[in-house]
C-alpha cells in the first residue's frame, strides 16, 4: 500500500503532538497548533515533497524536534543526498530567522508590559517567602513581574508569579543565558548565581552580595558562562537548590556542572542534614546561617575518571542529535589564546633538536599569554590569560634567569602575579609527577583550577610513558589531554626531535593536536649566533594564508633583556645567497652550500637582482640602461 507525502507528513506531525491542519508543502516554515494547545502556535514544520520527501518539525511545548525522510540515508542517490544537504542548510537558516523573529516579537511585548507595570513594594508571594522587594520587580494584573534580561541588559521576556506561587513565562520569550540581577554593580565582590527569585532575594538579604537569578536549573550553566565571559577573573558561586528528593537531585547536579564549566565555586545548603533551599534556610535559621553555609563554598572536583580524561562507565547519558538540529545549534567561537597558533581548548606541540632554544620559546609563549603580549612579533595574545608552566628538567636558577631576561625585554605585565605560575623540579620534595600516570595527573589537578593554558617543558621528562614509539603507552596521556580540552584548557607541549626531523616517538601523538611546530637550524647557522632557528608549521588546523609561512627567528641580548627578531625564510636565503656570491662562490657552489637545488638558487638570484634594481629605481639612480644621445647634425 502506497501513501502520499502529505499522508506521511501528517502521520509524523500528529505522532509528535502537532495539529497541522492543512499541510503546506513548499519548503517554507509554517507555525501550527499542538494537540495540547489547539489555539496556539507552538508547533512548526518545513515540508519538502521533491525527492527525497522530508519534513522537519518542532514542538515548543515539549521541546522536541526531529526530521523524517521518506528514504533512509543509505538508500539515497547522490543527487538526493546533495538535495538533502542543501535543505539542511536552508532549514537551519529558516529556523534561526524564525526564532529571531519570535524572540524579537516577545521582547517588544515584554518591554511594553514592563514599561506600563507598577513598581512593586509588596506582594503576597514575597510575604510567603519572607523576603523583601528589590528594584526591578513590578506588578501587572495582580502578578509579580520579574524582568528577564539578556547579556546587554535588555528586557527580552518576563516571568509572572501569582499570589499562590504559580510561575509562568511570557510566551516565546528568550530565557537561555538570560537572568534577573539583584544587588549592586561592584564587580570586585563574588557573584552568586541561583535558580529562583526567592532564593536570590534570600541570598542577597543575608550576605549583601550581587546575585543573578537564572530561573531554573537548566539555565544555570548558560548564565554562568555568560558571567565568566564578562568577568574572566571574578569569583563566581553557584548556589544550588538542594530540595529535591528524587531524580538524582538535579539542582545540585546542574549547579555542580555549571561550577566546573566556569571554574567557579559550589555552595549547597543543608538544614539538620536534610535537603533544603536557600530561602527555606533563610527563614528557618536566619541570615547568619545562610552566610555561614555560603562561606563553606568550595570548587567542585571532577571525578578521578573525568580528571584523567576518561569517561565514567557506564555514562549517565550520551547526548546525540540529528544533523538538522546539530547545524542549528549555537556554539561559541573558539577564542585565540595566542593567535594564530593556539586557540582556547587547543592542543599544540613544538619540537626541535636539543640545544636549539626550546625553553626560551616556551617561556616566551607563557609570558605572552599571561601578559597579553606577543612572541616573535607574529604570534599575539588578544588578552591576558592564566598560565601554568610545568618545567621538567631545567635548574631553577637557570629558568629564573631566562624568564627574568624575557620579562625585561617585554613592555607588558600580567594583570596580577598569579597569571603565570611555575612548577619546577628544584622546588619539590620529591620527583616531578609523571603525567603519563593517573597518580601524576591527580597530583597536578589542584593546580589547574582557573588555568587557561598549560605549558609542559618537556614531554619526555614530564610524561614518562616507557617506549616512545609505543602507541598504546601514549593513550593515558592522550586521554588526560582530551580531558583538559573538554574542561576548556589549552596545552602547549615541548618535545624533542627524532633523527629524521619529526617529533620523537609514535606519530599518534599528533592525531589530537591542532598545531605542530618544528624548529630547524638554518644551513648557515654559527654557534655564536645562539638561539637562531627556522619556524615551520607542519600541522596547522584552522590556520591558512600568510600565517602558515615559515620564518626565521633569533634571540638577541640587549643589556639584561632578551628580545626576538624575525624575518621570512626567503629573505634569510636571499641574504645568504648575496653573501656567498659576494665571497666569490659560483651559483652552483652557493646552491650546494645552502642545501638547495641550482634552479632554486637561480630563482633566488633573479629575485635578488630584481629587488636591487627596484631599490636603485626608487632612489633615482638606475643607470643600467643609459640613453645614447647623438650630437651629429
Amino acid at each position: 500500500m502506497t501513501t502520499t507525502p502529505e499522508a506521511d507528513f501528517r502521520r509524523v506531525l500528529e505522532s509528535a503532538g502537532l495539529a497541522p491542519g492543512e499541510i503546506v508543502i513548499d519548503g517554507a516554515l509554517h507555525r501550527c497548533p499542538t494537540t495540547d494547545k489547539p489555539h496556539g502556535k507552538d508547533g512548526a514544520y518545513i515540508a519538502h515533497a521533491d525527492a527525497p520527501a522530508s519534513i522537519w518539525w518542532q514542538n515548543w511545548r515539549t521541546g522536541h524536534a526531529d526530521t523524517w525522510t521518506a528514504k533512509g540515508q543509505d538508500k539515497l542517490t547522490k543527487a538526493e543526498r546533495e538535495a538533502l544537504t542543501r535543505r539542511m542548510t536552508e532549514t537551519r537558516k529558516a529556523r534561526e530567522a524564525e526564532q529571531a523573529r519570535v524572540h524579537a516579537e516577545a521582547a517588544a511585548k515584554a518591554q511594553a508590559i514592563y514599561a506600563a507595570a507598577a513598581a512593586c513594594e509588596a506582594h503576597p508571594y514575597l510575604t510567603t517567602k519572607q523576603v523583601k522587594a528589590v528594584p526591578g520587580l513590578k506588578l501587572h494584573k495582580g502578578a509579580l513581574v520579574v524582568p528577564v534580561h539578556d547579556e546587554g541588559g535588555k528586557v527580552v521576556s518576563l516571568q509572572f508569579i501569582g499570589e499562590d506561587g504559580t510561575k509562568r513565562f511570557l510566551t516565546d520569550g528568550r530565557k537561555r543565558g538570560c537572568f534577573f540581577s539583584i544587588g549592586g554593580k561592584d564587580t570586585t565582590k563574588p557573584l552568586l548565581i541561583c535558580e529562583g527569585l526567592a532564593t536570590g532575594l534570600s541570598l542577597h538579604e543575608s550576605v549583601g552580595l550581587p546575585v543573578l537569578v537564572a530561573f531554573d536549573a537548566g539555565n544555570l550553566q548558560p548564565v554562568a558562562e555568560m558571567a565568566r565571559a564578562r568577568y574572566p577573573d571574578r569569583d563566581i558561586v553557584l548556589c544550588a537548590d538542594n530540595d529535591c528528593e528524587t531524580d538524582g537531585n538535579p539542582g545540585v547536579a546542574k549547579a555542580t556542572a555549571a561550577a566546573l564549566a566556569v571554574g567557579g565555586y559550589l555552595a549547597v545548603p543543608s538544614h539538620e542534614g536534610r535537603k533544603t533551599d536557600w530561602n527555606d534556610l533563610h527563614h528557618l535559621m536566619g541570615a547568619g546561617e545562610v552566610s555561614l553555609q555560603l562561606a563553606n563554598r568550595a570548587k567542585p572536583e571532577p571525578s578521578k575518571e573525568t580528571a584523567a580524561g576518561q569517561e565514567e562507565l557506564p555514562p549517565t547519558r550520551l547526548h546525540c542529535v540529528n544533523a538538522y538540529d546539530f547545524l542549528s545549534m549555537s556554539f561559541p567561537a573558539r577564542e585565540m589564546l595566542l593567535s594564530p597558533i593556539l586557540p582556547r581548548q587547543g592542543l599544540c606541540m613544538l619540537h626541535a633538536m636539543r640545544g636549539i632554544g626550546k625553553t626560551f620559546i616556551s617561556l616566551s609563549v607563557a609570558y605572552a599569554v599571561a601578559s597579553g603580549g606577543k612572541v616573535f612579533d607574529r604570534w599575539g595574545a588578544p588578552r591576558s590569560a592564566r598560565v601554568l608552566f610545568i618545567d621538567g628538567e631545567m635548574p631553577a636558577r637557570t629558568l629564573q634567569e631566562r624568564l627574568a631576561a624575557l620579562v625585561a625585554g617585554s613592555d607588558l605585565e600580567p594583570p596580577d602575579n598569579d597569571y603565570l605560575r611555575i612548577l619546577t623540579p628544584d622546588m619539590q620534595d620529591g620527583p616531578m609527577p609523571n603525567l603519563g600516570t593517573e597518580a601524576g595527573q591527580e597530583a597536578v589537578a589542584p593546580l589547574l583550577e582557573g588555568v587557561d593554558l598549560v605549558v609542559m617543558d618537556n614531554l619526555a621528562t614530564l610524561a614518562r610513558i616507557g617506549r616512545a614509539n609505543d602507541e598504546e603507552s601514549w593513550l593515558p596521556v592522550q586521554g588526560w589531554l582530551l580531558g583538559l580540552r573538554r574542561r576548556g584548557l589549552s596545552v602547549l607541549m615541548i618535545h624533542h626531535q627524532g633523527k629524521g626531523g619529526d617529533q620523537r616517538g609514535t606519530s599518534a601523538k599528533e592525531d589530537i593536536l591542532d598545531t605542530v611546530i618544528r624548529l630547524d637550524r638554518p644551513k648557515d647557522y654559527r654557534p655564536e649566533q645562539g638561539a637562531r632557528f627556522e619556524v615551520h608549521l607542519t600541522k596547522a588546523r584552522g590556520i591558512c594564508g600568510d600565517d602558515t609561512k615559515p620564518f626565521e627567528a633569533q634571540l638577541f641580548t640587549q643589556g639584561h633583556a632578551l628580545t626576538w627578531t624575525t624575518r621570512d625564510i626567503e629573505d634569510a636565503k636571499l641574504d645568504q645567497l648575496r653573501r656567498l656570491l659576494g665571497d666569490g662562490y659560483s651559483i652552483r657552489d652557493a646552491a650546494e652550500e645552502m642545501g638547495i637545488s641550482k634552479s632554486a638558487a637561480d630563482r633566488l638570484k633573479r629575485k635578488m637582482e630584481a629587488l636591487e634594481t627596484d631599490a636603485r629605481i626608487s632612489q633615482g639612480t638606475d643607470f643600467s640602461s643609459p640613453l645614447e644621445v647623438s650630437h651629429e647634425e
